[in-house]
């Protein structure tokens, strides 16, 4: 296989982190007599000028871009110069925004938490809000999940103990862009984490945070170790990554006692946490995956 890739990377991604997954991407690459370049999306100008979009670089002539970041806007740019963008522009759009991407699942039939999407009041009212959250409780339960739209990393998560907490909680937010979902006790600062490439799961490792943490996050202290996915484990992840659109994706899923659930899809995620822990070459199987 030959070609031309362009990787786009988030710029706030740490230069060690960067290191290592562009080792394991050069390397790959190598292999494969393919031609790779690195940019982030701060780095990665374009602009729209009288309906069509322009680029002061020659990325137009890449065969096509793995595109590691969330800048959809970017990503539809890219798209609109000619560049076969993977994952779709339209695909991370539905991935980002965590109310998009849930109401998404559930179109498609995937097994999510009971979710609620606060509604957008143009000025908050408590005494609305909680007549609101008062039914979402009666429907979710205590303690109950608050997660903002945007976010990552488990920033913008919070777990509500008590009504009180909740409404607090709810009004310091400003009501501002938030969901409600249950929460799944048995699964509390675990879940499963699978790299789906097409119709096929590639590499799965499980976290574990064991320090009280209710979130499963690496960032948080969790722990990883290899994981063999169960037949729904997969068909689930498979399921949902074709809901969203994606190429590819990054499908966390919670073990509940009614069966594994969809926690959330991500579009990109770092290939070197597969690497330790599954030994699974991720960019070597993303480059056969799209020739």
């Amino acid at each position: 296989m030959r070609g031309k890739v362009l990787v786009v990377h988030d710029d706030v991604l740490s230069e060690e982190a960067f290191k290592d997954q562009n080792r394991l991407f050069v390397d790959a690459a190598k292999r494969m007599n393919i031609t790779l370049d690195f940019v982030s999306n701060v780095q990665l100008y374009t602009y729209i000028d009288n309906n069509i979009v322009k680029c002061h670089e020659t990325f137009g002539t890449y065969d096509y871009a793995i595109f590691f970041d969330k800048d959809f806007h970017l990503a539809r740019n890219l798209e609109m110069l000619g560049v076969k963008v993977v994952n779709s522009a339209s695909a991370i759009d539905i991935c980002e925004n965590k109310a998009n991407m849930y109401q998404t699942l559930a179109k498609y039939n995937i097994n999510i938490p009971k979710t609620v999407i606060f509604p957008m009041m143009t000025q908050f009212n408590r005494n609305k809000a909680i007549l609101f959250l008062n039914n979402a409780i009666e429907d979710l339960g205590m303690p109950m999940i608050v997660k903002g739209w945007f976010g990552d990393y488990g920033k913008n998560v919070y777990l509500c103990n008590t009504k009180e907490e909740l409404y607090n909680l709810v009004e310091k937010l400003n009501g501002n862009m938030l969901l409600l979902q249950e929460f799944i006790v048995e699964a509390s600062g675990s879940d499963i984490r699978l790299f789906v490439i097409k119709n096929k799961v590639v590499a799965a490792y499980r976290r574990r945070n064991s320090g009280g943490e209710f979130r499963s996050n690496i960032a948080l202290g969790a722990s990883m170790d290899k994981y063999i996915p169960t037949y729904l484990d997969e068909q689930l992840a498979i399921g949902a990554t074709k809901a969203v659109g994606c190429d590819f994706s990054i499908v966390d899923i919670l073990k509940s006692i009614n069966g594994p659930v969809v926690c959330e899809v991500n579009t990109s995620a770092s290939v070197n946490h597969f690497y330790e822990t599954c030994g699974v070459d991720i960019p070597q199987l993303l480059f056969k995956s799209i020739k």
